[in-house]
């Protein structure tokens, strides 16, 4: 009897609150209300992203895509067609024109997620941008981005090249000799103070974030490379000491190999046509002639226009003069070098080597470089000259004879830099292989040397 009242009992709470449910009505309007509807914005990333690269643009703030632990502010819509303009100019086309048109259908991203402000770390590092899953590049701080300013441009494509590595990386694996170069020297806290530039620079990482992993390592390698350029990265490594030159050289070389084999693209293609882009539709100067002089990448000419290069080389007949004058040779020996060595973005000297078979002897004249307003440069004798036996030899009267008229030319006008014209889709061994003085107040007088850079 018990056992029936209870089942009774149950059944009648389930029908009542059954009961309940069913009487119960939910005065509620269910509607969407997000009354966006897509506009020019939207037209142009259809027209120039998603319909010729499949490529999706989230500009509208998601906060599922990004920590959501932190704010991080929404992108200004004024913003979103220039940035990915920019993506376009500095990022597809480049590749798409290198690497051809299957490749970048094949590894583009195909979601670019736009916000406004940095992602900032409680370290104080600050994210530009993010790769993930080989799918979606994640571009922060676009609200301060112009491209107006040339510097900006490069500093948001650093970025963006940054994270396209990471996704090549995504599919194909990076070499294992890579980690090898800098074994034991990788530092996941690579924020930590005691992990300061000069201490990641001496160790072979182009930057301090490159210690983070070999990932990181990789990517900043190939970015600078292509971003920076070959006169950076080269300046920045002989720079950093001799233990550390032969690492960044052979992590250079191991990503250019990388890039080749696994997607048939020359390294130093990307940067000549980087570099036009740049040039050409934001007004960069920091790959000319001027910049590399201005920030002593050279290591010194090498002015000896008998050699090949010389001979294969259209010379102005004021640099033949007054060059042959010293290299037909001198105080009855024979010329054997002539070499102009930037010191430094201010100093240069010229280095003469002379003698005969048995013996080789050296003359030597310190120069001033001035830079001029215009961006032109004056190049004079030093006053105070150095010292010792090459500095006495030039002083030799039948050296000096020889040698005065091209330093009274020299000292005598103002020149302007540049680097030899020519067509580097063509030529492109001739890349920042060849430096031309030229004459500002009679262009046709052109002084070439052929590029020596700093090694050890």
């Amino acid at each position: 009897m018990k056992t029936t009242v209870k089942i009774f009992i149950l059944v009648s709470l389930i029908t009542g609150l059954y009961s309940c449910t069913k009487e119960e009505k939910l005065n509620v309007k269910i509607e969407n209300y997000d009354t966006f509807v897509p506009g020019e914005i939207d037209k142009w990333i259809t027209t120039n992203l998603t319909d010729p690269y499949n490529i999706e643009v989230v500009y509208r703030y998601q906060r599922n895509m990004h920590d959501i632990n932190k704010n991080i502010a929404p992108a200004d819509e004024a913003k979103v067609i220039p940035q990915m303009d920019v993506v376009i100019k500095g990022f597809l086309d480049l590749y798409k024109k290198i690497g051809g048109i299957p490749f970048i259908k094949t590894y583009t991203p195909k979601q670019f997620a736009l916000f406004g402000s940095g992602d900032y770390d409680v370290d104080g590092s600050v994210k530009g941008g993010t790769a993930d899953g080989g799918r979606r590049i994640t571009l922060y701080g676009i609200n301060n981005f112009s491209t107006e300013n040339a510097n900006s441009v490069l500093g948001n494509l650093q970025v963006i090249h940054h994270e396209f590595t990471h996704i090549l990386n995504q599919n194909r694996f990076i070499p294992g000799e890579y980690g090898r170069v800098s074994v034991g020297d990788y530092y996941s806290n690579w924020t930590a103070q005691e992990n300061t530039t000069a201490l990641a620079r001496s160790l072979g990482f182009i930057t301090p974030y490159a210690r983070k992993s070999i990932g990181e390592d990789f990517a900043e390698v190939l970015s600078h490379l292509i971003v920076a350029g070959q006169l950076y990265y080269d300046d920045f490594a002989y720079n950093s000491g001799k233990d550390a030159y032969p690492k960044f050289k052979q992590k250079e070389s191991i990503v250019r190999d990388y890039m080749m084999q696994n997607f048939n693209i020359d390294v130093t293609q990307l940067q000549i046509e980087f570099q036009r882009i740049m040039s050409e539709t934001y007004n960069s100067t920091r790959y000319s002639a001027a910049t590399a002089l201005n920030s002593n990448y050279l290591g010194s000419l090498d002015w000896d226009i008998r050699s090949t290069w010389g001979l294969e080389n259209a010379i102005s007949n004021k640099q033949r003069d007054l060059f042959m004058n010293i290299l037909d040779g001198l105080e009855g020996y024979r010329t054997k070098t002539m070499v102009f060595q930037f010191v430094s973005e201010t100093k240069a000297t010229l280095n003469i080597g002379y003698g005969d078979d048995n013996s080789t002897y050296n003359a030597a004249y310190d120069f001033d470089i001035v830079k001029n307003d215009d961006n032109t440069f004056k190049i004079s004798k030093s006053a105070v000259q150095g010292t010792g036996a090459i500095y006495n030899n030039g002083n030799r009267s039948l050296i000096l004879q020889d040698v005065q008229p091209l330093i009274d030319y020299l000292g005598s006008t103002s020149f302007s830099a540049e680097w030899k014209s020519v067509d580097l889709t063509v030529n492109p061994t001739d890349y920042l292989q060849y430096f031309v003085l030229k004459n500002t107040e009679d262009p046709s007088v052109t002084f070439m040397g052929k590029v020596n850079l700093r090694k050890y």
